[in-house]
């Protein structure tokens, strides 16, 4: 079987974009250009590769299996690339994969303003997928917000980020006084949403409310704080992706409902087998110390295997 490698290439980046639109922002084609190409590459495999019955892009389980093999073969076929042009001098640029909001918020903006002294390759794929890129050897470190049961992996907190509610600037002064009060609210949700919601109501009030009515999903918490601005409902955050917008008044924190903050551990994980990588070190370190100087310190633990299951 004759596979065309641009084909593997545009399947790869809608896997990795979760989407079709973005994949073909980023591959600069045009969408229906992007769907030829997996429709094509369904056919000549026989099977189906992402599940489009959903409101989000997911892979199907051969999906899944291509997806691995496509991250081994051109992380090794680039790694090949640059020791043909470079003569292998230059170190191999740090692996990192994280979800998609402390990447874009926290880790990035970290690694541009330190200017990392070792090259680095940074993407933002789903929490399962950052696990599958560790353990199948194409990734060198992850960030992700719950550890996974691995004896193949090995976590360590790094980040701790306080979960906010956040609303539209026209309801600045609102309190939520008891649960009741949220029954009456449109939510814009997210992937990994359940868990943060959950965490936030359960840290303020002990308990779940009844229901949550949610009126859009999205991917991107960009797209989130966008639709909260715009006046369509709220939505619950970490902190450092409502920072900037609470401050140019776009949305509005409200005051907790209770004195205590509700916070979330951001994890580091690595492969138990792969040796230490100085590179991912010296990250997960300059994590810490930012961490730290937020006053939310993560506490400093050795590596070690992960034992909570993720959610």
């Amino acid at each position: 079987m004759d596979l065309d490698p641009r084909y593997l290439e545009t399947f790869l980046t809608v896997s990795r974009e979760r989407g079709f639109s973005r994949a073909a922002t980023v591959l600069h084609r045009t969408q229906p250009a992007v769907s030829y190409q997996i429709h094509q590459l369904e056919q000549q495999l026989g099977t189906v590769l992402f599940d489009r019955t959903t409101r989000r892009l997911t892979l199907t389980d051969a999906g899944t299996k291509l997806h691995a093999l496509c991250e081994r073969f051109f992380d090794e076929f680039g790694r090949l690339a640059r020791t043909f042009k470079e003569g292998d001098t230059q170190p191999a640029p740090l692996r990192i994969a994280s979800v998609s909001g402390f990447g874009r918020y926290v880790l990035y903006p970290l690694l541009s303003r330190e200017r990392a002294s070792a090259p680095y390759s940074l993407r933002f794929p789903t929490a399962d997928q950052v696990f599958s890129s560790l353990e199948d050897g194409v990734c060198d470190v992850g960030f992700v917000y719950l550890p996974h049961v691995s004896s193949r992996l090995l976590t360590a907190p790094v980040w701790r980020e306080e979960l906010v509610l956040v609303g539209p600037p026209q309801a600045r002064g609102r309190a939520f006084p008891s649960l009741a009060a949220f029954e009456d609210l449109a939510f814009i949700t997210y992937d990994e949403c359940e868990y943060v919601f959950g965490k936030w109501f359960e840290g303020h009030y002990g308990r779940q409310p009844r229901s949550v009515r949610g009126t859009y999903h999205f991917e991107e918490l960009e797209e989130v704080l966008g639709t909260v601005a715009a006046g369509h409902g709220w939505s619950i955050l970490p902190d450092h992706c409502v920072a900037q917008a609470a401050r140019q008044g776009t949305v509005v924190v409200p005051q907790a409902p209770s004195r205590q903050q509700v916070v979330n551990l951001i994890y580091s994980v690595q492969r138990a087998s792969a040796p230490e990588n100085p590179a991912a070190l010296r990250l997960i370190e300059s994590l810490r110390t930012a961490s730290e100087q937020r006053g939310l310190t993560a506490p400093k633990t050795r590596r070690t295997k992960a034992r909570r299951k993720a959610r």
